[in-house]
């Protein structure tokens, strides 16, 4: 059990800071919803079970014992001057061995386990009475305002910014008087927001994930990848929101995102402003909402690698051997010998036949004959008189119906004849009709203008109209460049006698830079006005702010 923990302990850490490492490339291009995927990698070790092999996979270091013959040696005596002094073995002195001290003494592998236990189980206790304490909390002066997919929506006057909490009874709590003093599409953005994470299970991952953290509750880098986890969180719902919106919708929503940087702080909630401390959540959110959506190759590619990621997490679990039992230790079992078979019965002795029965002539009576049937009776003899006269008015009656019954068949034969003939003539007009009009579809097909498609060498896509002329000679009528190095407001067109050249912008809108600078400044002065932040945090975040609106405004003058 102890293995299993300190094997689950460093690998989930290792995990930990391999995501916080590829979280950000990862999300650059595959998208928010890959970044936020790959905390499930260290959750799946956490529950990874320990894998029992067979104790002879385990592998056995070979050791080479060579036999220690002790020989004897002649000690020759030493010689001083003319006499000779033997020299005689000298007992070594005895060794003393020091006693352990007080601290060498203390078993430092059981009070270290026992105080990390007791701090796993302290964090969840805190943050399962911090959870339960800030839903009394928002609950107690709550008016329910709506519902909206099973979800409560209240006004709350303890909540500064929209948030949902809730796992089996969902809730989106608003600040007093939310819907009333907000405009109309600032509400629908964060009520979306929250009901997206309620819809997209974001309330029970943070739950689910808290025995991981609480593993690592001494470890910094733990407390960093919560408040990362959370982030990509954030980031995640809000490309849910924004799907398919345009590009003028996405900043006014950073707009809304940037008005709520000084919200709330709440741990085991999903408040609409997301995590304030640690990786710039507010810049960071900002700039993912001006990302391009992930094309489906790299969705697919993303999908791949993070199926390859979730099948190579078991490589990373505990291995114990299981015990076996070893060759020499198996012992023979005597088995008992078999009793000897009785003996078989001696077979009966067969019956005497039967003697035959004997014949009495004299006993045997022969039967009577049988008397001869009586003759049938003589039948009685009747005068038939058939009159002709009848014959010949049945044989005129069949001639008649013979008669009749040829003219029906002869009357069918015609009529079926001239349903045939009507029937092929009907099938001939529908050929031809059916072929004038493939005729015609071919004609029209001929006639109707041709999309080619083309690619430049420097990557711009070339749309052209081609119509062909009665010479059968092609005519480009119109040709449409798309370029995404101009704004996508700021459209050129030339025309000239022949044909129109229209070049369609796909770059960033003015006015989406226009918004994100603004969102920039509002979430910088929101920073300015906060007062709980210290000096040194509110000067680096001004710092990033300031740099960020600056690369913005460079962005725009290099796009005009």
């Amino acid at each position: 059990m102890i293995e299993w923990l300190t094997d689950t302990l460093v690998m989930t850490g290792a995990l930990l800071a391999l995501v916080l490492l590829v979280r950000k490339p990862v999300g650059r291009w595959f998208g928010p919803h890959a970044a936020y995927a790959l905390w499930a990698l260290p959750m799946i070790r956490l529950v990874l079970p320990p894998l029992a092999l067979p104790r002879n996979l385990l592998p056995l270091p070979k050791v080479s014992i060579e036999p220690i013959v002790a020989g004897a040696t002649t000690v020759e005596p030493v010689r001083v001057g003319a006499a000779s002094v033997m020299t005689a073995p000298v007992d070594p002195a005895p060794v003393v061995v020091a006693e352990p001290g007080l601290l060498a003494q203390v078993p430092w592998t059981t009070v270290l386990l026992t105080v990390w236990l007791l701090g796993v189980l302290a964090f969840l206790g805190w943050r399962t009475w911090n959870y339960f304490t800030m839903r009394r909390e928002l609950l107690a002066e709550a008016r329910l305002v709506a519902h909206a997919e099973g979800v409560r929506i209240v006004e709350t006057p303890a909540a500064a910014a929209p948030l949902a909490f809730g796992v089996f009874d969902k809730v989106v709590a608003l600040p007093s008087g939310f819907l009333a003093n907000t405009d109309s599409e600032s509400s629908d953005f964060a009520i979306a927001h929250e009901l997206e994470h309620h819809a997209g299970n974001d309330l029970l991952a943070i739950i689910v994930m808290q025995p991981l953290f609480a593993l690592h509750w001494f470890n910094p880098l733990a407390w960093a990848a919560w408040r990362a986890l959370r982030g990509d969180q954030e980031v995640a719902c809000d490309a849910r929101v924004v799907a398919g919106r345009d590009r003028s919708i996405r900043a006014r929503y950073g707009q809304l995102i940037a008005s709520y940087a000084a919200g709330t702080r709440l741990a085991l909630a999903a408040p609409m402003a997301g995590p304030l401390t640690g990786d710039k959540p507010i810049i960071h959110r900002l700039k993912a909402l001006a990302h391009k959506d992930v094309t489906p190759a790299r969705r697919v590619l993303g999908r791949s690698l993070f199926a390859m990621a979730i099948v190579a997490v078991p490589a990373t679990a505990t291995v114990s051997y299981a015990a076996m039992d070893e060759p020499g230790n198996l012992q023979a079992v005597a088995v008992p010998e078999a009793p000897a078979a009785p003996a078989a019965p001696a077979a009966p002795e067969p019956p005497a036949a039967p003697e035959p029965p004997r014949w009495n002539a004299s006993e045997a009576e022969i039967p009577a004959p049988p008397a001869p049937p009586a003759p049938p009776a003589a039948p009685d003899h009747k005068t038939v008189w058939i009159h002709k006269s009848g014959n010949r008015d049945a044989e005129r009656s069949a001639a008649f119906a013979e008669r009749q019954a040829a003219q029906a068949e002869r009357r069918a034969e015609r009529e079926q004849r001239q349903m045939e003939r009507q029937v092929e003539r009907q099938a001939a007009e529908a050929e031809r009709q059916a072929a004038q009009a493939e005729r015609m579809a071919a004609e029209a097909v001929a006639r109707a203008p041709k999309v080619e498609e083309t690619v430049t060498r420097d990557g711009k896509k070339v749309i052209r109209i081609v119509h062909k002329t009665g010479d059968g000679k092609r005519e480009v009528k119109q040709e449409m460049v798309l370029e995404d190095d101009c704004p996508a407001d700021s459209p050129r067109s030339t025309r000239d006698r022949s044909q129109s050249r229209t070049v369609i912008c796909t770059g960033v809108p003015k006015v989406a830079m226009t918004a994100t600078i603004k969102a920039l400044k509002s979430a910088r002065q929101a920073i300015v006005s906060e007062r709980d932040l210290g000096e040194e945090e509110r000067a680096q975040i001004l710092a990033d702010l300031d740099s960020e609106i600056a690369d913005a405004f460079k962005e725009m003058h290099e796009a005009n």
